[in-house]
């Protein structure tokens, strides 16, 4: 199998990524190639899957590392899109622009002004990178795992023939601090309460801590979740012939279990069903959590926090750098695959044997999710198997739960909208629609946000929508 990995100086993501391939047998012959514009970046990138390579004995593994993009893409099987376009120095414009106007973000990745400013960025890059694979490896899979992954994700579908599903670890993280939430629910509340009550660092905490969040690993969980990425909703949480919604909301109205999520928790209490993604993510995505300091207070939520992760990755990188300039092992042996679902679904497609997954598809017209829009994008169960990737049909949603997911479809629709057919107008009526700027701004002072945003990230963006 030949695997291209574009924006592969993403080197910490794909740490993860090569070794989870690493550790599949049927992989471990496979050719990887590695394609960054940025050179130091790419260096790092391919000293760390050598030494990977070095550790796990595949001797027949390839690596190509390449900063020409067609050929990186010739002949490939499957294409992994990680690239960011624009840097921290956009990152930053994305945050502290709105922020400076009055909308406060926490991560701005996905929606409201910097998940749409970082759309208007990249997607035109990613249609680049379609465009050629149409011409170089057609009938290879686009694997996207960049953010804002709906408006990619429609945008490629949109305008491209293709194939493509969008992979996000929220589905399965949200999965395992459900269970662990449950576990510790389901300790008599004497025991909750003498946890927390010791410090946070003594050793019976720690003990504690790790034996609930072990058991977040449940090989009998079963669930079914389906939405749009980040904001997918469990409609079924078991284990073995256990529902674990019972112990959920009981951990709802434990004051220290609701500290975990309080987004989330107090949007279960009103549509009924716990969701994706994290309490942070989730706050942006409407208007009830951010709109005064009181309820930033209220709900743990950290404005602007994604720069600060965006620094902790930096520093990891550079640790990482210095890993593979000495040439010290990369992972612990033996390895223990990460939670990420690509090196699954490459080993399905090689070897047939099913894997099943949340991927972020088309909506088919209404075929998986009918009271979705049928031209949006949706996360529901897929199966790769040596046949390709299938989605699963889901049906109807909880009809609050669908409404609350149209006012994020919106907003991506007039995106891509935007981006496809060069219309300024299209950014506009997005940033009007969308629910936490709405919920906070006056239409006159969202008129110059946007204005200020455009100045800001002239240069990074297309020639037609500067």
């Amino acid at each position: 199998m030949k695997i291209t990995m574009i924006g592969a100086g993403s080197a910490v993501f794909g740490r993860n990524l090569v070794a989870d391939i690493l550790w599949h047998d049927a992989l471990r012959a496979s050719e990887i190639r590695l394609m960054d514009i940025h050179s130091e970046r790419l260096k790092t990138a391919e000293g760390m899957a050598r030494l990977l390579a070095r550790d796990f004995g595949a001797k027949q593994f390839r690596i190509l590392a390449t900063r020409d993009r067609r050929r990186a893409l010739e002949g490939a099987d499957v294409v992994i899109n990680t690239m960011g376009v624009g840097g921290l120095d956009a990152v930053r414009d994305d945050l502290t622009i709105p922020a400076r106007y009055g909308v406060r973000q926490t991560v701005g990745d996905t929606l409201g002004p910097g998940g749409i400013f970082r759309a208007l960025r990249s997607v035109p890059e990613l249609l680049r990178v379609c465009n050629e694979m149409a011409e170089l490896c057609p009938e290879a899979w686009l694997l996207n795992y960049s953010n804002p992954m709906a408006i990619h994700c429609l945008a490629v579908e949109r305008a491209t023939r293709i194939r493509h599903v969008g992979l996000c670890h929220g589905v399965q993280g949200t999965a395992r601090t459900m269970r662990m939430i449950v576990a510790i629910a389901d300790e008599s509340p004497r025991a909750i309460w003498r946890h927390f009550r010791r410090p946070y660092d003594s050793p019976a905490r720690v003990e504690e801590w790790k034996r609930w969040w072990d058991q977040g690993d449940d090989p009998d969980l079963q669930y079914l979740c389906a939405g749009i990425n980040h904001m997918a909703f469990f409609l079924t949480f078991r284990s073995g012939g256990r529902d674990l919604y019972p112990a959920l909301w009981r951990a709802a109205r434990i004051p220290h279990l609701r500290r975990f999520d309080p987004v989330r928790f107090a949007l279960m209490e009103r549509l009924g069903h716990f969701m994706t993604e994290t309490n942070d993510h989730t706050a942006e995505y409407t208007p009830y959590f951010l709109k005064k300091p009181e309820e930033v207070a209220r709900y743990h939520l950290r404005v602007g926090g994604y720069l600060e992760t965006c620094r902790k990755l930096e520093r990891e990188y550079r640790r990482l750098r210095q890993t593979v300039r000495r040439g010290r092992p990369i992972v612990p042996l033996p390895y223990v695959p990460s939670q990420e679902y690509a090196a699954r679904i490459l080993n399905a497609l090689a070897t047939g044997r099913p894997f099943v997954f949340n991927g972020n598809v088309h909506n088919q017209g209404g075929a998986l999710i009918s009271n979705l829009p049928g031209d949006c994008c949706v996360e529901v169960p897929c199966v790769a198997d040596g046949n390709g990737i299938r989605p699963m049909t889901v049906g109807d949603l909880p009809p609050a739960c669908a409404a609350l997911i149209r006012t994020n479809v919106n907003v991506q629709d007039l995106t891509v909208r935007a981006i496809l057919e060069g219309n300024r107008r299209y950014v506009r009526q997005a940033l009007m629609l969308d629910p936490n700027t709405a919920g906070t701004l006056t239409l006159t002072q969202m008129d110059r946000l946007l204005d200020a945003l455009f100045r800001a990230h002239s240069r990074r963006l297309p020639p037609d929508l500067r």
